[in-house]
């Protein structure tokens, strides 16, 4: 685990400001090669250092994202943790397709749909039904891809 200091921190801050995102108060660390972590417990910087040291400690704090070399991709955890702050990139959803949504099915858009997200730029999005915000998707060419986790997903019809 690896914690990310100022200098790369404003760097995530950049990309965080797609979602409109302006303040992330967590340590962050770096847990595997792209997914970060946000810990706001009252261990300090040393204290977390010295049981890294004297113990073998994987993970500490939440999944918050995904970080590819130019976006990000928000966990369900951080949409709920961050909801107040995120204004931008958001699709709104009808019933239908968060049905669908929840299965884990990608969202085929419809002529008329594409039309009004024509101006939209590709990449990440928060999937929005009502005043919910349920999932991250990616928007592509004619559907949204669906990537909410597996253990999330509802089961059957």
């Amino acid at each position: 685990m690896e914690i990310i200091f100022n200098t790369e921190k404003r760097e995530i801050m950049k990309k965080l400001a797609y979602y409109g995102i302006e303040e992330l108060p967590f340590l962050l660390m770096k847990s595997g090669k792209d997914k970060v972590r946000g810990y706001s417990g009252s261990l300090s910087l040393e204290e977390i250092r010295k049981i890294q040291r004297n113990s073998r400690v994987e993970i500490i704090g939440i999944y918050l994202f995904h970080e590819y070399p130019t976006e990000i991709r928000l966990s369900l955890d951080a949409l709920h943790l961050l909801k107040n702050q995120i204004t931008k990139n958001i699709i709104e959803i009808n019933k239908e397709q968060k049905d669908s949504w929840f299965r884990g099915e990608d969202i085929l858009l419809t002529k008329e749909e594409e039309e009004k997200l024509k101006g939209e730029e590709k990449g990440f999005k928060v999937i929005k039904h009502k005043d919910d915000l349920i999932g991250m998707g990616k928007l592509t060419e004619g559907r949204i891809s669906n990537y909410l986790p597996k253990e999330r997903r509802r089961k059957g019809k």
